[in-house]
C-alpha cells in the first residue's frame, strides 16, 4: 500500500555536487592550469528547501540567458546533460529533478499551483534570476506550463516537447478520477493485472503495440508503477482546463513553441495540435521521432532558434 505520510526519493540529496563540463575555461582556472588546456567551468548540483521538502537542480554555467529545464517521467535532470554543449554559448541551464524523481523530495500530497509558484519563486530569488525561458518534456511539460503561467511577465520563451498537461489521455483520467483511481492503483500494485490489461488491449487493438511495449518498459518495476500513480495524482492540480489554457495563453504575450514527434504514440500530434491552434501563436515543429527520441541533443538546436 502507498504510505501517504512518508517521503519518497530515489536517492539521497546532496547539498552540493560538483562535476566538470566542457565549457570555456575562465582566467581564474587558467591560473592553475596550462592556458591551452580546455579546462571547464564547474556544474553544481544543489537543492533549495521548499515548503514541503527539497527541490534539487543542476546549474550548468554558460551564457547570459537563463533556461529552466524540466524532464519527463522516470528521468532526472541528467537527461539534459547532453544538451549543454549546444546551449552553453547562449544559456545558463538550470535542470530540475521533478518531485518524486532524482533527488527532489516531498511528502505524498497534492502539489497545488500556488505551492509550486512559491517554490519556484524561492528558487528564482536564491539564484538572482529576473527573467528566463522554459523547456519541458512530457511530464515536465506540466511543470513548464504552470511555471510560465505563474510568471508570465518574466517568461521570455516557453518550449513544450511532447507535453503532458494539454490533452488528457484515457490513462490519465483512469488514474486520477475519483470513481476510477482506486482501480488504477490496484492495477499498479498488481503487475499481473497490469500485464493482463495490456494483453487485453493489444488483442482487441484498443492501443497500438508500441504503447504496450512502452508501458511494459516504463512500468516494469514496482518503483516506477508507484511513481506513475503518485505523479499523476499529486501533479494533476498543476494542470489547467482547456478553457483556462485557451484564455491564459491568448492573454499573455510570451513566445512559445511546441515540438512533437510524428512517430510518437504517447503524445500524438493529432490529439494536441487542434488544441494548440486555440492557444495563441505557437511555433510548431513536428519531427520524425518517437516519444523517447524527442529529448535527444539534436532537439536542443531548436531551443537556440528561439533566441
Amino acid at each position: 500500500m502507498l504510505n501517504t505520510q512518508e517521503t519518497f526519493s530515489l536517492s539521497k540529496v546532496s547539498t552540493v555536487q560538483i562535476t566538470s563540463r566542457n565549457i570555456k575555461c575562465s582566467s581564474f582556472l587558467r591560473f592553475f592550469f596550462h592556458p591551452e588546456i580546455n579546462v571547464s567551468f564547474f556544474t553544481f548540483m544543489t537543492s533549495i528547501k521548499v515548503e514541503n521538502g527539497l527541490l534539487s537542480y543542476t546549474k550548468h554555467s554558460g551564457g547570459s540567458k537563463v533556461l529552466l529545464a524540466f524532464h519527463g517521467f522516470g528521468q532526472d535532470n541528467q537527461i539534459f546533460d547532453d544538451w549543454i554543449t549546444t546551449l552553453e554559448e547562449e544559456y545558463t541551464v538550470y535542470a530540475f529533478d521533478l518531485y518524486y524523481h532524482g533527488s527532489s523530495i516531498r511528502p505524498y500530497k497534492i502539489l497545488t499551483k500556488s505551492e509550486w509558484k512559491t517554490d519556484l519563486s524561492n528558487f528564482l530569488t536564491k539564484e538572482g534570476i529576473v527573467d528566463f525561458s522554459i523547456v519541458g518534456f512530457s511530464l515536465g511539460g506540466r511543470f513548464a506550463i504552470s511555471s510560465a503561467l505563474s510568471f508570465p511577465d518574466r517568461t521570455k520563451y516557453l518550449t513544450l516537447i511532447a507535453p503532458d498537461g494539454i490533452y488528457l489521455s484515457i490513462w490519465f483520467k483512469l488514474a486520477t478520477k475519483p470513481y476510477s483511481k482506486w482501480l488504477f492503483k490496484y492495477i499498479m500494485l498488481n503487475p499481473n493485472k497490469l500485464e493482463g490489461l495490456i494483453a487485453f488491449n493489444e488483442k482487441y487493438k484498443l492501443v497500438s503495440p508500441y504503447i504496450g511495449d512502452f508501458v511494459r518498459k516504463e512500468m516494469g518495476d514496482a518503483e516506477n508503477r508507484k511513481r506513475v500513480y503518485i505523479s499523476w495524482n499529486y501533479f494533476k492540480t498543476l494542470g489547467y482546463s482547456k478553457r483556462e489554457l485557451f484564455r491564459l495563453f491568448n492573454k499573455y504575450s510570451f513566445s512559445r513553441r511546441i515540438i512533437l514527434g510524428s512517430k510518437d504514440h504517447v503524445i500524438k500530434p493529432d490529439k494536441i495540435l487542434p488544441l494548440i491552434d486555440k492557444m495563441g501563436d505557437f511555433k510548431i515543429d513536428v519531427i520524425p521521432r518517437k516519444h523517447h527520441q524527442l529529448i535527444k541533443p539534436e532537439v536542443a538546436k531548436l531551443i537556440i532558434q528561439n533566441s
